[in-house]
């Protein structure tokens, strides 16, 4: 795998700050940090048979990916006018982002949208077999951690406290704060169970309850 420097990065036009609250774009901007510790510390990477991905390509899919996966949350007009509206979240969201990176990045090719836009449809699936890309297993594992902190078994059953350094995710929440993260969030799953029924993430255990009491009301690791 190439050098690990971190490449300059530009939020999307169609950005996430314009179209979501604070609070979740702090939210998805945790779920890269996150992603970037993993990646500097032990991702597992040279795995025989399984094709590589430069760094700086699966850091620019992995930012993308991460700043644009919760689009569907947005209670914007532009965002609740477009046809992909009673979708479920995960799919509208991944629509819009798809068009989004059509018009404005048209040097990506057609593995590289298909990676961002593909893990953002299944970041909230769990799948007990199966393969998925490194930007994919990213997307969901911090996705869930940033949600539910070290209190459950991230997706898969992985115990979070083997991935993520206190000291690290303590520094993220400081620099972008939880705020009205779980007001804000939990009212928009409870939207999505109502106005979707069928929704992807009523195929998680425990439904609309479970859900809504794995979601943390506060920081992950707690301010001193």
């Amino acid at each position: 795998m190439p050098s690990r420097s971190t490449p300059r990065l530009r939020l999307p036009s169609h950005t996430p700050k314009r179209l979501n609250s604070p609070a979740i774009f702090f939210h998805v901007l945790r779920t890269f940090y996150f992603a970037l510790a993993l990646l500097y510390n032990g991702f597992p990477s040279g795995t025989p048979g399984v094709p590589q991905i430069a760094f700086e390509d699966l850091t620019l899919r992995l930012y993308q990916t991460c700043v644009l996966h919760d689009l569907g949350w947005s209670n914007t007009t532009e965002v609740q006018d477009h046809p992909a509206h009673a979708m479920t979240f995960e799919l509208h969201g991944a629509i819009m982002t798809y068009e989004h990176l059509h018009a404005v990045a048209p040097t990506y090719n057609a593995e590289q949208v298909g990676d961002i836009v593909q893990s953002i449809v299944l970041h909230t699936s769990n799948w007990p077999t199966g393969n998925s890309s490194a930007v994919g297993q990213l997307m969901s594992l911090t996705a869930f951690f940033d949600i539910e902190g070290y209190a459950n078994l991230g997706p898969g059953g992985i115990d979070f406290s083997l991935l993520f350094n206190r000291t690290t995710v303590e520094e993220i929440e400081k620099a972008y704060p939880r705020g009205a993260l779980y007001a804000e969030g939990s009212a928009a799953i409870e939207r999505e169970f109502e106005e979707k029924p069928n929704c992807l993430l009523s195929h998680l255990a425990g439904g609309l309850d479970g859900i809504l009491s794995a979601f943390r009301n506060d920081s992950i690791v707690p301010e001193d």
